[in-house]
């Protein structure tokens, strides 16, 4: 019976056209910024070496496909949890807002199965999303730029060599899709508590703006909570590409961002099976 519910939600999903608007979006936007960046090479690489120049003697250039995939991740990776919202927010509210679970529900299955269906689309949309993401820029970097060592601030400017790369950019692929689950997993839980998807969606992107600002503001108090906030990691893929890889923080965010979306996956199973859904 899961299996039934599971692939019609995937054919509802792959019906909408909200679900295509982050593809679409990264489709066009990405090849723009890396022809960008190309183009704008020198200063780019003026901004990079600083003051080297003057002291080495510098051959070849540091703007390649990989500098570039660097630098497009870091410069999205903030808009990215309004992209994870998307589907997350509309998948069960719209249901409500349609009236369909009036039919839905007096079908011989459980809620938690159709929960579990919807919930597994919000898993499988993030993490294709956030793949799309990492391997479309990176792919589309190389091959307007090339290849070549990287170069990337860290305790002052490190070098990466091209055989030491794409590991690193799994590694950020799957930091920045366990950040982003989290976020995917609260605007989901609130789908269930909301018959409209726009509310979903401002509360998300509130409690990500929030949590975010913590992260950045130097008092006490909020350095001692950041840790705990699944906000604080949004920009923790970058620790992918620092020498030594920083595991143990990887490690303590890994369990932050799984607690904090069982919390919200507990908290929609609970709600929605209480509701009263004819009401």
């Amino acid at each position: 019976m899961i299996k039934t519910v599971l692939i019609n939600e995937l054919i509802k999903a792959m019906h909408k056209k909200r679900t295509y608007i982050s593809f679409v979006l990264l489709f066009f936007l990405v090849p723009l910024i890396v022809i960008a960046i190309g183009s704008g090479s020198g200063y780019l690489e003026k901004q990079i070496y600083g003051q080297l120049k003057d002291s080495f003697l510098v051959f070849g250039s540091l703007t390649n496909g990989y500098l570039s995939s660097y630098l497009i991740i870091a410069i999205l990776a903030g808009q990215m949890p309004f992209l994870a919202t998307i589907v997350a927010s509309e998948i069960v509210s719209g249901e409500y807002a349609k009236g369909t679970f009036r039919m839905y529900l007096s079908r011989p299955v459980s809620r938690i199965k159709v929960l579990s269906s919807k919930l597994i689309i919000v898993v499988l949309y993030t993490i294709v999303m956030m793949f799309f993401f990492v391997f479309y820029t990176l792919g589309v970097s190389c091959a307007f730029l090339g290849i070549g060592d990287l170069a990337v601030f860290h305790r002052g400017l490190l070098f990466l060599s091209d055989g030491d790369i794409i590991w690193r950019f799994f590694l950020a692929f799957t930091i920045s899709s366990g950040v982003m689950l989290s976020i995917s997993c609260l605007c989901f839980m609130l789908s269930t508590f909301f018959k409209n998807s726009v509310t979903p969606i401002i509360v998300t992107i509130s409690a990500v703006f929030i949590g975010s600002a913590i992260s950045f503001i130097p008092l006490e108090i909020f350095e001692r909570i950041n840790p705990f906030l699944f906000t604080g990691y949004i920009d923790l893929f970058l620790a992918a590409f620092h020498d030594p890889v920083p595991w143990d923080l990887i490690l303590k965010a890994t369990f932050v961002c799984l607690g904090w979306s069982l919390i919200f996956i507990t908290t929609s199973f609970y709600h929605f099976t209480k509701k009263e859904i004819l009401s």
